[in-house]
């Protein structure tokens, strides 16, 4: 998810859930006013300018930024991982990607340790992979205090090793960490300060007093006309610590008084997980920030589901809810993926669709498409069949809007003969869902997605066989022990935790309850 992605889904989730609310506060609190910033309030030693590789490319335009973030929590994707998807991008239209992973600790916790020999070559590769693609490749820096997960605490080492933002020595360490990786190819960094707690060192205070946002704006200014004397190439974006919303704040408005006009600045909508963005929204932000946002749009990211609802998802439908208009209205566009690096192309694909043809989109045709850009699909009947039931999310409130209308017609019959046509339909889904594990590991020849996929599948799989116990005790309602059998397999489905087809667990229960 965006560099917020479970801190600040912690944080969404926290303000709908009860029992939640660890983190909301923090985002809700009045700040005061907040006095202008001089950029370049601390200079920095000048230092020789490192060798500078000529870039392979010219960065997009910011109006035709279509990227991809690698910015969610959790286990980062592997080299070859990311290969794949610079590959997919290649093909689908994409052209930026931002290296980001929340646990990458030479990219947060660890910001201004350089990279190992080993990890600066596998880096490098990555970077010439994104060239060979024509991806533009963009790194993020997150030098701040990490806010810790729900469980977690800062420890003395975080708090010692995030910067002290009015520090020659950090700030040199910060440029430092740059060069190295523009001598591997690299000219445009994201400087991020999502995800950080508010507060300041004493050594800060004394300069910036408790204004977070005027210690920000001042690094980034800093860093970005000193980058830029030395590369003309470089470019800087910058990922506020509040990053959401359509109300105007103290934060925002620092940002807009005094942040160089040249840095993108990201927006993730009204807030973290948006069912809808609209234009409207884009342009009265375009006026907050005092340029157009850059949207980090979290859809398909799921890491949130892992740490908030302890429920793990998979995101598979199309991307829904954004405004035909919406992207003029941006300086770009930049999805957050899933965990699942072979899953997400799906949900991508559907957004790589809507970002070339915003106003002739159409999700339904787009997603049925999008189930076969997923390599090594051998039965597409059967691999859209299980992306049918992936479909529950932030966007959606169903699994399977076409599951929900055969159940609604399995009720509501108005006769007999009508109640068995129904029937018959649905123990025929229940029979092909149950049938999936085998036929997708018969016919998949993409080894990373069936070991992605393969918890939700049986997940989805078992269900199926509950359903199949529930029409058969439906038909046989006076039979105990088959009702008893029902109840005891609603019961060994619900202690999965892996969350798919949730129409089909209702079936079951109405069923149960009948």
């Amino acid at each position: 998810m965006k560099a917020r992605t479970w801190m600040i889904y912690l944080s969404v989730v926290a303000l709908v859930v009860a029992g939640l609310g660890w983190y909301a506060a923090d985002h809700k609190k009045t700040m005061p006013s907040l006095p202008n910033v001089t950029p370049n309030s601390q200079t920095s030693p000048s230092k020789p300018a490192p060798p500078t590789p000529a870039p392979s490319q010219d960065s997009p335009a910011s109006s035709d930024i279509r990227g991809v973030i690698e910015g969610f929590y959790g286990d980062p994707w592997t080299l070859a991982q990311r290969k794949s998807m610079l590959q997919f991008m290649g093909e689908h239209h994409f052209n930026t990607y931002v290296y980001a992973p929340k646990d990458d600790p030479y990219q947060r916790k660890q910001w201004s340790r350089l990279y190992p020999a080993s990890n600066l070559h596998e880096m490098q590769s990555l970077v010439q992979s994104a060239e060979t693609n024509n991806i533009h490749f963009v790194y993020s820096l997150s030098p701040g205090l990490p806010a810790p997960l729900p469980g977690e605490t800062s420890t003395s080492d975080d708090e010692t090793r995030s910067i002290t933002y009015s520090s020659p020595s950090d700030r040199d360490q910060l440029a430092a960490k740059i060069d190295q990786l523009r001598s591997i190819g690299v000219h445009d960094f994201l400087l991020s300060f999502d995800d950080v707690q508010e507060t300041l060192k004493p050594a800060d205070q004394t300069q910036y007093g408790t204004n977070i946002a005027s210690a920000h704006i001042t690094l980034a200014n800093d860093l970005y006309q000193r980058e830029h004397t030395l590369d003309p190439t470089f470019h800087l974006w910058f990922a506020p610590t509040t990053y959401y919303g359509v109300q105007d704040n103290p934060y925002w408005q620092t940002l807009r008084a005094n942040l160089d006009p040249a840095i993108p600045v990201i927006w993730t909508g009204n807030w973290v997980l948006n069912p809808t963005i609209t234009s409207a929204q884009a342009e009265t932000v375009t006026h907050l920030l005092g340029r157009k946002p850059l949207l980090w749009d979290n859809y398909p990211v799921n890491d949130y589901t892992y740490v908030v609802k302890k429920a793990p998802q998979l995101f598979l439908g199309p991307l829904v809810g954004r405004d035909a208009d919406l992207p003029g209205h941006l300086s770009g566009y930049i999805a957050n993926p899933q965990l699942q690096e072979e899953a997400s192309k799906v949900a991508l694909s559907t957004i790589s669709d809507y970002l070339q043809n915003p106003s002739g989109y159409q999700p339904t045709p787009s997603w049925k498409n999008a189930t076969a850009t997923v390599g090594g699909i051998g039965d597409p009947a059967a691999w859209q069949l299980f992306c049918s039931y992936a479909q529950e999310s932030t966007l959606r409130t169903t699994s399977n809007p076409e599951f929900v209308q055969m159940t609604r017609d399995y009720w509501n019959a108005p006769n007999p003969q009508a109640r068995a046509t129904a029937e018959s339909r649905l123990r025929a889904e229940f029979q092909n869902l149950a049938a999936l594990p085998t036929r997708l590991s018969q016919t998949v020849r993409n080894p990373d997605l069936l070991t992605e996929i393969n918890p939700w599948l049986t997940k989805l799989a078992s269900l199926a066989q509950v359903d199949l116990t529930a029409l058969d005790s439906l038909n046989d309602p006076q039979n105990a022990t088959l009702r008893q059998h029902l109840q005891t397999q609603i019961r060994g489905t619900q202690s999965s935790s892996y969350k798919i087809g949730t129409d089909l667990l209702t079936f079951a229960q109405q069923a149960a309850a009948h």
